[in-house]
């Protein structure tokens, strides 16, 4: 009998279909619930008896091969879930208060069928919840397990981010979390680094909002880790192959940028691990940097991070291991 794997999070295919042929040849069905569907395209039904026993169903789409179909999942069925991607909230200026609270009841009502599920899980949704842009919070406990962070300042106070700029030369500043106007618009800023004469001019933007600035660390290479269950499995990317890149990766020159298979030191996967059991993840993507002097700096985890990209261009085997984790769960 199959396994059933309940994938729950945005309906962006490119997420978990790379793995769907190997889930397969494991033995595993997978089913996804969009939160965004319901409740206007799906229903759930969930019924606890006097004696606190659960039945009752969602509605998902059940994914066979490049296929799916709708189909009603006993949750008393679902052996494994997946929270893999948070929905994005939206503008709800121009909505009716009817319908301001019906989204609301829909998200308690999905949250509440999260914390009842009787089943083993990946990652929780209460986790990513937590973790998933709380940069400061990653850090405090990368530093824990031993690995090396950025010196990092958090603050809205002119004074004191002058004062870290001229001990570190400028700074690094990066967003803690994501500009999301709509469904339609989103928008994404990336590592930016200020010359302390650039900030001497911004002190109003500074006092009205929170700056996330480290001390600008220099680079050898960069790299995205992929830890699935047991495994560690990283790509090593040239960034500083391309003045686009140097900064931050994600401005992505596929063409001089080189994305190879790398195997981390013993004592660095070691760390990842005792940091991932730490944060009560099961998998995520992890960026790092390696200095010119060889060491490793821990930069910032995403849960629910995509990865066909790096398994394409570096040959990693990320599908087979997001499959054996998940047989193994």
């Amino acid at each position: 009998m199959k396994k059933v794997l309940l994938i729950a999070g945005l309906q962006e295919e490119y997420y978990f279909k790379p793995f769907l042929v190997e889930c397969e040849k494991v033995g595993i069905s997978v089913y996804l619930f969009d939160p965004d569907r319901f409740p206007i395209e799906d229903k759930l039904n969930i019924y606890l008896d006097s004696t606190g026993h659960l039945n009752g169903f969602i509605e998902t789409l059940h994914f066979v091969g490049d296929n799916y179909s709708k189909v009603r999942l006993p949750i008393c069925d679902v052996d494994v879930a997946w929270y893999l991607r948070e929905n994005s909230p939206t503008n709800v200026e121009n909505e009716s208060l009817e319908i301001r609270f019906a989204k609301k009841e829909s998200e308690k009502a999905v949250n509440s069928l999260f914390s009842i599920l009787e089943c083993k899980w990946i990652n929780r949704p209460k986790t990513l919840q937590v973790v998933g842009t709380n940069k400061l919070y990653q850090q405090k406990l990368a530093a824990q397990c031993g690995l090396t962070v950025p010196s990092t300042l958090v603050s809205n106070d002119p004074v004191e981010v002058i004062a870290k700029a001229t001990t570190w030369g400028g700074l690094l500043a990066k967003p803690m979390g994501y500009i999301t106007l709509s469904k339609e618009k989103f928008y994404t800023i990336y590592s930016e680094c200020f010359s302390l004469t650039e900030l001497l001019e911004s002190e109003i933007a500074i006092r009205n909002c929170p700056l996330f600035a480290q001390e600008y660390i220099n680079k050898r290479f960069e790299y995205r880790v992929m830890v699935i269950g047991n495994k560690v499995l990283a790509c090593q990317i040239d960034s500083q192959a391309s003045e686009l890149t140097k900064i931050d990766w994600r401005h992505y020159d596929f063409e001089k940028v080189a994305h190879v298979k790398y195997t981390l030191p013993v004592e660095i996967c070691d760390k990842l691990q005792a940091f991932m059991k730490a944060i009560n993840l099961t998998y995520g993507a992890i960026d790092m940097i390696e200095t010119p002097e060889g060491d490793y700096v821990f930069l910032e985890i995403n849960p629910s991070g995509q990865w066909e990209w790096i398994s394409y261009y570096a040959g990693l085997p990320i599908p087979e291991a997001v499959a054996e984790m998940l047989a193994s769960a």
